[in-house]
């Protein structure tokens, strides 16, 4: 038996490296090293005809710079019935996967000029993966199973221990109260604005909440998600916004006690992380100035962050996560669309173009965020909860990892959020089903 898959390469670069390790280390639980003698080689990655399947290299991972044209290279056909690109040859491995992983999951075109959403961001409608209908299959997954079944169909004595399919359950607070610990002013100006816009729920609960005659909903949530997670065991990251109060950063002050007490009571029973205000991404102490006062709060070090508004722009945000201590980025999503922006469900370093290397932030991708079903598809809870389903599924075959975004808001019962704390549940059921099945 043999747990290691052996490779002829002319020349490995970093990306070699990198992309070899996430396919064989990560994804499919299984050592590569390179070998010289042709004799040796399970994978011929050379232009020559030798000993081993053969994958005919694109090119792209001999290269160090990054290079605009490589966009017109991208043409997507099927192998074993499952769409890839970067096709070179007749052999049993047609398409050059690795270097096709390489270009999703560095987010290669991320790195060449594009037409930016309102906030600056990459849009999911500029994707190559969206643009070819692809976006919420896990693809690079799906290439590393079809990589695996034609290894074992020529060397049946290579053991792999592939990754099994997980969930992380993650929460954004954006705003920890809906009317309380805000204040007298923001209350009168939401009340004036409540009358202007005709919000008549928030017209008769906003002073009663105040005055605590009822439960505040957005702070309601957290007693009731604790209680759904600690009966299904699962483990929750909560990302907390402690910027400073702006057009789009709303949050209770940091310096609140009861937010404090909220913060400190939370991290009981879930990790905490940050939430980079949006200010953050224009102004260059804003994030060391939250994450150090996320970090007086719960007196721990922070080391896992979320973007709010999933403010991201390659390479500065990373890089400048990087510089403060931040190990673990869960950004990697789209708010419009579900799916895969990365093209895989799992985990991977963040491979660094600028400078041709890999680095030591983690990236988490997540592919189902709670707005994208109610407001960018205009779906019910009903047909919710069937999309969800349906993407769990297909992240389940391939041994996934799947990651949702959810807020407290979304599932306060209040306002557009109505009837949507069933989508939750039943997600979250969802996931407790495939667990079972994958025990049995």
């Amino acid at each position: 038996m043999e747990n290691c898959v052996k490779i002829v390469v002319e020349n490995p670069t970093p990306r070699h490296d990198y992309i070899f390790s996430l396919i064989f280390n990560q994804l499919l639980g299984i050592s590569y090293c390179y070998v010289s003698s042709n004799n040796e080689a399970h994978i011929n990655y050379t232009s020559v005809s030798l000993r081993g399947i053969q994958c005919v290299p694109h090119g792209l991972l001999a290269e160090k710079n990054i290079r605009l044209s490589i966009i017109d290279e991208v043409t997507f056909d099927l192998w074993l019935e499952t769409p890839c690109f970067f096709r070179t040859g007749d052999t049993s491995l047609p398409f050059d996967l690795f270097s096709a992983a390489f270009f999703l999951v560095s987010r290669y075109e991320e790195w060449l000029p594009y037409e930016a959403d309102i906030h600056n961001r990459f849009p999911a409608t500029a994707s190559l993966l969206h643009k070819n209908k692809l976006l919420e299959e896990p693809i690079v997954n799906q290439w590393a199973l079809a990589l695996k079944d034609t290894l074992l169909y020529e060397y049946p004595t290579l053991i792999f221990n592939p990754r099994r399919f997980e969930y992380l359950n993650t929460l954004d607070i954006d705003q920890a109260w809906k009317f309380k610990e805000k204040g007298a002013v923001r209350n009168i100006l939401g009340s004036l604005s409540d009358v202007v816009h005709g919000r008549q729920e928030n017209i008769f609960a906003r002073w009663p909440i105040i005055m605590g005659l009822k439960q505040d909903p957005f702070f309601e949530v957290f007693d009731w998600h604790n209680s759904v997670c600690s009966e299904l065991n699962i483990a929750t990251i909560f990302f907390i916004l402690v910027g400073d109060y702006g057009k789009f950063d709303k949050n209770i002050p940091h310096d609140n006690l009861h937010f404090i007490k909220l913060i400190q009571h939370l991290q009981k029973n879930a990790q905490i992380g940050i939430h980079p205000s949006y200010r953050s991404n224009s102004n260059s102490t804003a994030l060391p100035t939250e994450i150090q006062r996320l970090k007086s709060i719960t007196n721990t070090p922070i080391h896992l962050s979320r973007q709010h508004f999933l403010m991201h722009n390659m390479p500065q945000t990373y890089s400048n996560l990087l510089a403060h201590g931040i190990q673990e980025d869960y950004t990697m999503g789209y708010s419009t669309h579900l799916g895969f922006r990365a093209g895989i469900a799992a985990p991977f370093f963040w491979y660094d173009l600028e400078n041709n290397k890999a680095t030591g932030l983690k990236i988490v991708p997540f592919c189902a965020m709670d707005i994208t079903p109610l407001y960018y598809r205009k779906e019910t809870p009903q047909e919710a909860k069937k999309t969800l389903r349906n993407l769990l599924t297909k992240t389940a075959e391939v041994g996934g990892h799947f990651v949702s975004l959810w807020h407290n808001e979304s599932l306060s019962e209040t306002e557009r959020w109505r009837g949507w704390r069933c989508v939750y549940n039943d997600m979250l059921k969802a996931v407790n089903e495939i667990y079972n099945q994958t025990i049995r």
